[in-house]
């Protein structure tokens, strides 16, 4: 969803106020979600960096939850579908993009290849895991999270992803995976909310007053 729909002005005159306000929302909400660029994902290998600190943490504190076969993935991610969280999360997703309604369910697959570099992926219908590196259950939920509509690594994804480790790993591992989110700078906070058309047209007409002298 770009821009905000319920603030947004329908239909107006190319080069207007209206429609320069339209253009300020767009940008707005990329910039609150810094990073949530598909193309550019300009977070991510941060988002990698934290996530790794946090998988170490992990062990150290016996925490790491891990799957002995894709079976035992796909057993929990049809156990995490029926909860009431993933429903929530899924609607919201939904109401982001009606056309993400097909996809409640993604299907959990092994990798035809095991590789050491790469843990999962998915096309957001079905999440891949690598059997060697990839049967973690924090691996699980954050492919699960770019399925939820977030196919990035910005502030909506992380947001998303902490949602769910409260909620099917612990408060415990959620805490510890936002003080690292926090340690490489990675914001996972409410975002800062727009002006509505009013204030931001004042704000306008200010600038140019003092650009005109």
């Amino acid at each position: 969803m770009r821009g905000y729909p319920e603030l947004a002005i329908g239909a107006p005159v190319w080069g207007s106020p209206e429609y320069k306000y339209n253009q300020y929302l767009v940008k707005h909400r990329e910039k609150q979600n810094k990073g949530g660029n598909t193309l550019r994902d300009s977070e991510k290998q941060k988002t990698y960096n934290a996530e790794n600190q946090f998988l170490s943490q992990l062990v150290t504190d016996g925490l790491s939850v891990t799957f002995d076969r894709i079976e035992d993935a796909q057993k929990c991610a049809k156990k995490i579908y029926k909860t009431k969280k993933w429903s929530k999360l899924w609607q919201k997703s939904v109401d982001d993009d009606v056309s993400r309604i097909f996809n409640a369910t993604p299907d959990i697959v092994a990798m035809n290849t095991r590789n050491k570099t790469m843990s999962g992926f998915t096309n957001g219908k079905t999440v891949t895991l690598c059997t060697v590196t990839g049967m973690h259950k924090y691996i699980l939920l954050h492919e699960l999270a770019h399925c939820l509509g977030h196919m990035h690594h910005g502030r909506s994804f992380r947001q998303c992803v902490l949602e769910l480790v409260g909620t099917f790993m612990g408060t415990a591992e959620k805490k510890l995976l936002k003080a690292q989110f926090k340690k490489y700078k990675l914001a996972c906070g409410e975002p800062k909310k727009p002006m509505a058309f009013a204030q931001w047209n004042a704000s306008r007409l200010r600038m140019e007053n003092l650009r005109n002298g």
